[in-house]
């Protein structure tokens, strides 16, 4: 007697040999999905795999997918500072798909102060969570909580984003002609004690 398990395991065999055929996931006009190796004309398609440029997390494993969603990870770090570089090689580690801002000229350094009320680095944003300052059982703690894996599951083809300033150049007004104040170099940051495992300007 034929049982359920034997004909939904028919259909998952013919399934499966459908798919590994089919090179493109198709998206028609009217929202079906289908599986071809040839894309149709007037249907959205991709390869199977590619990367989607507008939703770059659609290529990671499903865990890291959710934690991603989560706790999206934002880091703050400095040019030549070594809390900073350790902090990254953990997150590296990891595999943790994290978008970074370097803060690296006077506008970036008020700009953090504004926004986190301090200047000491690393911060790590994982959403509402901050980590500031680097430790290392602290950071692996908080992203086990988070559900991040322990080691990196990132696929070949992740490309994590360009680092990118926190007050991008052209936020800045360019100064007026008659205004002589505006010419005038900027103060440079103050350069304050760092606690262990931090880099303060």
């Amino acid at each position: 007697m034929t049982t359920l398990a034997t004909r939904c395991g028919g259909w998952l065999l013919l399934w499966l040999a459908a798919s590994a055929s089919a090179q493109y996931k198709v998206v028609g006009p009217d929202g079906r999905v289908t599986y071809t190796d040839r894309p149709p004309a007037g249907a959205t398609a991709r390869p199977l795999g590619a990367a989607n440029a507008a939703t770059p997390t659609a290529e990671l494993p499903y865990t890291l997918r959710q934690a991603v969603a989560r706790y999206p990870a934002t880091f703050y770090a400095a040019p030549n500072c070594a809390p900073c570089d350790s902090a990254r090689a953990l997150l590296r580690q990891r595999g943790i798909p994290v978008r970074e801002i370097s803060i690296d000229r006077a506008e970036d350094v008020a700009e953090l102060q504004r926004r986190e009320g301090q200047i000491e680095l690393p911060i790590l944003r994982l959403g509402a969570q901050r980590l500031q300052g680097f430790e290392t059982g602290d950071w692996q703690r908080t992203l086990d909580a988070a559900g991040y894996p322990r080691s990196s599951q990132l696929p070949p083809t992740w490309r994590a984003a360009p680092v990118q300033p926190l007050v991008p150049p052209e936020a800045m007004a360019a100064p007026g002609e008659g205004d002589t104040a505006s010419r005038r170099p900027a103060a440079p940051a103050p350069v304050l004690p760092a606690a262990s495992g931090s880099f303060r300007f």
